[in-house]
Parts: C-alpha cells; structure tokens; sequence
C-alpha cells in the first residue's frame, strides 16, 4: 500500500490556487486573501449606498423645510402683478429671514419648484403632519449617520443577514 500511495496519483498534494481580476489583471491568491478583498469592497460599497441615502433624506429635509416656510410665512401672496423672474426674486428676498437653519443655501431650482406648489396643496397644508414627516427625516437621517459611524458593525449585520435573505426556503426551483 505504501508503494501505491508512492508512485501513483494518491499522494499528490493539492494546492488550490484562487484567481480573481483586479486593475485588469489576474491576481493569484488565497481564499482567506479574498474574502478580505471582496469583504472590503462590500464595506465600501455599503459606505457609498449609506452616503446616498443621507444625501437623499438631506434634500427631503430641505425642501420639505423650505416647503414649510413658504406656506406657514405666505409667501406666495405676494407675486401679484409680477413677472415669473420678479416672483423668483421676491421669493427668494421673502425666504432669506426663515432660512438661517437650513443645512444649504437655497437655490433658483429650489425657489421654482416652491413656486410650482398648487394652491390645492396650500389649502390642505397641515403644518402638524409637516413637523411629523420632518421629525421622521432627522430620525432616519441620524440612523444613517450611526450606521456610518458603525460602518463595521453594520457590514457585519449586513452579512449576518444575507444569509436570513437569501438562505433555508428561497432554492431556486428545480424542473
């Protein structure tokens, strides 16, 4: 048996050799070395989505802020006789004493879009539920901000959960 094992295929020893792509060109490495590689690139990747997202909820914040102060402070009632580019700069003069806590400078995009509100949508502003839907944005946007603070945990918890996801009960169908 040991002259079998000696001078045949049964004692080669095998070294898997993992290759992947990186900057265009192949890179051999160990399984362990890509984990990390592909590991690092989902916390980056996860990074990038959590800062979109606070992005996102910044400008939801803004313009419903923005939104806010113009129905509450009528700033639309004063546009009579006035020209479009008038009515965008009055808006903008009217705008400038609310606007100190606002998280950017406001903008003309912003001011037309104020300006395209309709008088509907006036009537029926609630500026309870508007305090609530911007209550609601400062949550999410602090849990975001503590996602990225705990970016690692929050990998972490982001692969714990994969496995919840994707796992027992979601096979594909066999034919």
């Amino acid at each position: 048996i040991d002259a079998l094992y000696a001078f045949s295929d049964c004692e080669i020893s095998i070294s898997p050799n993992a290759c992947i792509i990186e900057a265009d060109k192949p890179l051999f490495t160990s399984v362990n070395e890509m984990l990390k590689i592909n590991t690092n690139d989902t916390v980056r990747l996860l990074k990038m989505e959590l800062d979109i997202k606070l992005a996102e909820l910044h400008e939801q914040w803004h313009y419903s802020s923005l939104e806010k102060i113009f129905i509450e402070n009528k700033i639309y009632i004063d546009f009579d006789g006035k020209t479009y580019d008038e009515a965008i700069e009055v808006t903008h003069k009217l705008l400038k004493p609310h606007i100190k806590h606002l998280l950017r400078e406001v903008t003309n995009d912003d001011v037309i879009r104020l300006l395209e509100i309709k008088m509907r949508r006036i009537t029926k502003h609630d500026g309870d539920k508007a305090d609530t839907y911007i209550n609601s944005l400062e949550d999410q946007i602090a849990e975001v901000k503590e996602k990225l603070d705990n970016l690692i945990e929050y990998a972490i918890e982001y692969f714990k959960n994969l496995k919840t996801k994707y796992g027992k009960g979601k096979e594909i169908g066999r034919a």
